[in-house]
């Protein structure tokens, strides 16, 4: 998956996953373009919940997801990461 924001363009993908107490973590994989630690409440885990639950869209994507996956391109990763940082210039950590 892909996180965009103002402080850094990654690609992201789910590794391990724990817990820390109450908290879910969920680690990056190691093909992710940086390592990352999420943190999840279940403060957190409910509010995410709910949202996708009354998000129409979610559940579009829910039952579109077969067909997204079987009959789709395939996404193919590797270079992208480096082509968008040519495109768009470095990280910007802080």
């Amino acid at each position: 998956m892909r996180v965009v924001s103002s402080l850094a363009d990654i690609d992201f993908g789910v590794g391990r996953i724990g817990r820390s107490g109450r908290n879910l973590v969920i680690e990056s994989s190691a093909d992710s373009t940086i390592a990352t630690k999420v943190t999840v409440t279940p403060r957190d885990a409910l509010r995410s919940l709910g949202a996708l639950l009354r998000s129409p869209s979610a559940w579009w994507f829910v039952l579109l997801l077969p067909v997204a996956v079987l009959g789709g391109p395939n996404r193919k990763t590797g270079d992208a990461w480096v082509q968008r940082r040519a495109g768009v210039g470095l990280n910007k950590p802080w």
